[in-house]
């Protein structure tokens, strides 16, 4: 089993890049007939009985990988991560076709590194690094490369005297640790850990007792009111969420000089982590005997330290709901969404909702009345309602519509066609300085730092993010 070679391709499949790992890999050719016949969903594609196709779309370009069929999924799928990685590590985002045709033979030499005999090999950014120069050294010998040189090129840097050429110098020093690139220095050390958590909750619809509760407690005979306001901004009673789950991520950023030790004290109360993965620095056994200590050598930069999934979190600080059947003549829908106070936090940013409803038989949405915010429709069944800047804690708004029911569908028995609504609201956000699931930094320190001077103080900083990225409430 084995990756079987690596190409890069514009959004119109043509071909960029090439790096031959067999002999005789499928060509590009071949391989965009594949792509022209499958979804976009489909992530791996069947070349033949013994081949496989992994690819995946990145900044305008598609990276393809044929693997041969006993090649396990995760392994080409966590390939193509780390590569584009390292590129943007190199080359910086957005990558596109002029950086990958200006820095062909460094993209090359990398891939000799990362690939040893059709398995990944050297994957890590730091260790990359030490291995291949920033400036494309073949640059100097093969200024012009000839398409159809790929093979030429990869048999050049495969061969000992050329990688010796090539690649960094065996003489330099190289780091002890795999992640950490060598003779690390900075002029300000700096320490950043940023704790990242996406929610995704699913709200049922309010039984026939809680819409009566909440009905009785808005009062018989509710004020009339020229806004959208026709309802109490927020209900009384509310449904429990079906599925309430925080996927978090550890990130840390750091700028320290030498070989520095840190330890990171995590705090997540009694809840409990569903499949932590954690980076290859972190000390597995520390965490065994310390839950929630992160005991590490960092990389160079950015890494994701740990990622976990914790389920039953509350469901953030925006909520939501939505009503059919409203108004004279029954055919009206009202969407409100409101902000909780929680402590700590003064406002969300990027708040939208998506209002989903069936785009082959909606035709419009009329006389929809928002007491703030834009409401439009933005492509066939899905009507986004936008808060532009920040908006505060302890708010709420509210939206009217009615549906426009296309005129071309059968009429029902009675002769008429039934009044659709919508089938639910998706809402989304960003809110700085909390965390779903409680989860907190207890401590971060440097434990030892080899290389770094004693009168040095770093400075180290803390940030939480959630974001309301898949909440779904039905109607």
């Amino acid at each position: 089993m084995s990756i079987l070679a690596v190409y890069i391709t514009d959004i119109n499949g043509q071909q960029l890049f090439e790096y031959p790992v067999s002999d005789s890999p499928p060509t590009n050719k071949i391989l965009q007939v594949a792509l022209r016949d499958a979804s976009p969903e489909d992530v791996i594609l069947r070349l033949s009985s013994d081949e496989l196709l992994f690819h995946r779309k990145q900044d305008a370009l598609d990276f393809l990988i044929p693997c041969t069929a006993a090649m396990p999924a995760l392994v080409p799928l966590e390939f193509i991560s780390h590569l584009i990685k390292v590129l943007h590590d190199y080359f910086q985002p957005p990558l596109s076709r002029q950086k990958i045709e200006k820095n062909y033979s460094t993209i090359m030499m990398l891939l000799n590194e990362m690939i040893e005999d059709g398995y990944p090999f050297v994957t890590e950014e730091n260790a990359l690094r030490d291995l291949v120069p920033f400036a494309g050294g073949l640059s100097k010998f093969l200024p012009t490369l000839p398409k159809g040189a790929a093979n030429s090129l990869k048999s050049l840097t495969s061969s000992s005297s050329s990688s010796k050429s090539f690649s960094s110098d065996s003489s330099l020093p190289r780091s002890n640790v795999p992640w950490r690139r060598s003779n690390v220095k900075h002029n300000n050390n700096e320490l950043y850990v940023d704790i990242q958590e996406t929610l995704s909750v699913i709200i049922p619809a309010l039984s026939p007792t809680q819409q009566l509760l909440n009905s009785i407690n808005s009062g018989p005979n509710p004020a009339p009111s020229a806004s959208a306001f026709y309802t109490p901004a927020v209900p009384q009673v509310l449904a429990e969420p079906i599925v309430a789950i925080a996927h978090g991520s550890v990130l840390a950023t750091t700028k320290l000089s030498g070989v520095p030790d840190i330890q990171l004290i995590l705090s997540f109360g009694n809840r409990l982590l569903e499949g932590p993965a954690f980076h290859p620095c972190v000390r597995l056994a520390r965490w065994r005997e310390r839950p929630g200590t992160l005991s590490f050598i960092p990389p160079d930069g950015k890494c994701c330290l740990l990622q976990y999934t914790i389920s039953g979190v509350e469901s953030g600080p925006i909520g939501g709901d939505l009503k059919t059947g409203l108004g004279p003549m029954k055919d009206e829908f009202e969407v409100r969404v409101w902000s909780r106070v929680p402590r700590n936090v003064k406002f969300v940013e990027n708040l939208r909702v998506e209002v989903v409803f069936d785009g082959e038989r909606v035709q419009n949405v009329k006389g929809t009345r928002a007491s703030s915010g834009e409401f439009n429709i933005e492509k066939k069944g899905v009507g986004v309602w936008r808060f532009p800047g920040k908006t505060p804690m302890g708010w709420n708004a509210s939206l009217r519509g009615t549906m426009v029911v296309n005129e071309d569908l059968e009429a029902g028995p009675d002769g008429t066609v039934a009044q659709e609504f919508p089938k639910y609201i998706r809402i989304s956000y960003d809110c700085q300085g909390m965390l779903v699931s409680g989860a907190k930094v207890e401590s971060l320190r440097i434990v030892s730092g080899k290389g770094l001077d004693d009168r040095a103080k770093p400075y180290k900083g803390v940030k939480y993010l959630t974001q309301g990225k898949d909440i779904v409430i039905r109607g």
